[in-house]
């Protein structure tokens, strides 16, 4: 592991020195404290997209049976960004885009961004009330969105425009609305720090928090991806194996998450304009569908939450397709088990991804080098280039040496600018010198390789979605037969995580735990709904009143 590490360390400093094309240089943030950055990136997300154009006529989104070549994407791109600004819409105002993925919305995205607007994809799964709550909370001045979100909005007074694949007469289309608009950018001055995206992600008090992000931070995380995977393939070329990049325009990936979660948007989407990827999208994820587009596209990357690949593996019909093209097997928004780990390795040719990030860093901050031969076990890697790391002792906020459990800080340029409209959870979370504190409590060795161990975080992570218990618990103390409760994750081998309600009924009002689970269903996005309901004489509660929810998954386990 040492010369390996040594030959690592050596490409690095080779391929980031003055004049490559990973030149890294020193630059002040915003908060005056130094920090590092690619020298040769663009300025913003629209000239990050000429990188796209290199790869013109080549086939990039590929959807049922529709594709769209690079062209023929930033042209859609730019006509949807004239259209904006035909409509009103002007740099750093807030364009929302809520629907299932289609192609129309990577064209919008790009659209958004590129006149330096700012885009925020909604959570599709959320009902009408979380949508409006989020369109009112970032001041969005349009909404894209299909015909299951955009009914349900008649109260909302903003601009609504409707996906062409879910046509409704009551609405303007995408397609009408970009039409005879010109396919070439707007001249618009757009900085490295000036907003590109808001992703809106649950927090302990129940309320989503929009993550504001820099185009800084977005192409930050993109080069880093390219960065690492270079590296990896010059490694491997001096020690005489397979030195197939990560990614390149050679593979094709699979995209089967929404692309309002970063997984979606930033690994599969934004990463392959970088490297001229193939991209086949999914509206919605089916196992059976995926390993048949796998075996009809030679998909050779799948990037979708832990749950996702386990389905594949275990699908019936998996040797009745070819999936050998698979190289490979990613997994974002939560946690991957081991022995998911050995038996994709076992099962398949592609090889496991494994690493780490948030919607906070966009999302990225560690990728694991190794393939799994010689991958340390449970680690999610090293540090991506240009990102410091540290762990804290989450009491005293002393560093800790290598082999203790502490807090994983992160310093870097693709840490969000804050969260939008809540200073207060900002200061929480980001420390006056730019530190970002994760709320995973992890350890790291002497060789540089990170393991998480457990979360601070109370946040329950469902099929990659996070579910605040804290919000769940509101909703449950309305009923009018609860007393009091207390929601706790359980684990699940399908879902990762399921929130599990802890209940004290009123005297003399029990309650069918069905009933109960009903009652959440109907006020909830389905990731929520609460999946078990135990009776309890008494939620257990520190003498501040904290929940003390360690002692209810106790009892669960």
């Amino acid at each position: 592991m040492e010369n390996l590490n040594k030959l690592f360390d050596e490409i690095t400093q080779e391929l980031t020195s003055e004049g490559q094309i990973f030149e890294v240089r020193e630059y002040i943030n915003k908060k005056g404290f130094k920090s590092r950055e690619y020298a040769s990136f663009p300025d913003s997300l629209k000239g990050y997209f000429d990188f796209g154009a290199l790869h013109g006529e080549k086939d990039f989104l590929v959807y049922e049976s529709e594709r769209f070549t690079f062209n023929e994407t930033i042209t859609k791109a730019a006509q949807f960004a004239n259209a904006l600004i035909s409509n009103g819409i002007k740099k750093g105002d807030r364009v929302a885009i809520c629907m299932q993925n289609n192609p129309e919305f990577i064209f919008a995205y790009m659209g958004i961004v590129g006149i330096g607007a700012v885009c925020v994809p909604l959570n599709s799964w959320w009902v009408a009330d979380e949508i409006k709550y989020a369109m009112n909370h970032c001041q969005a001045q349009l909404l894209l969105a299909d015909k299951k979100r955009i009914h349900g909005l008649d109260d909302l007074d903003v601009q609504k425009i409707i996906t062409s694949y879910t046509p409704d007469s009551d609405f303007m289309s995408f397609d009408q609305f970009i039409k005879d608009q010109p396919g070439e950018w707007p001249s618009i001055e757009i900085a490295r720090d000036d907003h590109a995206t808001i992703y809106y992600t649950s927090g302990s008090t129940g309320k989503p928090k929009g993550v504001l992000s820099s185009h800084r931070g977005v192409i930050s995380s993109m080069f880093s991806w390219a960065c690492i995977s270079t590296i990896l393939s010059e490694r491997e070329k001096r020690l005489g194996n397979d030195d197939t990049p990560l990614a390149s325009s050679e593979s094709s990936i699979l995209l089967c998450v929404p692309l309002f979660h970063a997984t979606g948007s930033h690994v599969a989407f934004l990463m392959s304009i970088l490297v001229g990827r193939k991209v086949v999208m999914m509206n919605k994820w089916d196992a059976g569908e995926a390993i048949k587009l796998i075996h009809e596209e030679k998909i050779s990357d799948i990037t979708g939450v832990p749950t996702q690949t386990w389905e594949l593996l275990n699908h019936p019909d998996r040797d009745k397709y070819d999936l050998s093209s698979l190289k490979t097997l990613g997994g974002g928004g939560g946690p991957r088990p081991a022995k998911h780990v050995k038996l994709l390795d076992e099962n398949f040719k592609g090889r496991p991804g494994i690493g780490y990030g948030l919607t906070e860093t966009s999302p990225v901050t560690h990728l694991n080098p190794e393939p799994p031969g010689r991958v340390v076990p449970g680690s999610i890697g090293i540090c991506i280039p240009n990102t410091e790391c540290r762990i804290v002792d989450y009491e005293t906020g002393k560093d800790l040496g290598t082999g203790k459990q502490g807090e994983l800080w992160i310093r870097g340029p693709q840490v969000m600018r804050g969260y939008l409209n809540n200073q207060e959870a900002t200061n929480q979370t980001i420390d006056p010198e730019g530190w970002l504190k994760t709320g995973d409590i992890a350890e790291v060795d002497e060789d540089g390789y990170f393991k998480i161990v457990d979360r601070v975080k109370e946040l329950i992570k469902y099929k990659g979605f996070q579910v605040a218990p804290a919000e769940l618990e509101a909703l449950l103390l309305t009923h009018p037969s609860i007393a009091d409760c207390a929601v706790v994750p359980a684990e699940d081998p399908e879902a990762g995580e399921i929130p599990v309600g802890f209940v004290v009924y009123k005297e003399n009002m029990v309650e069918n735990p069905e009933t109960i689970m009903e009652f959440i269903a109907q006020k909830v996005s389905p990731q929520k709904k609460i999946r078990r309901i135990i009776q309890i004489e008494q939620i257990p509660k520190s003498p501040s009143g904290k929940i003390l929810r360690r002692h209810l998954k106790d009892q669960i386990a």
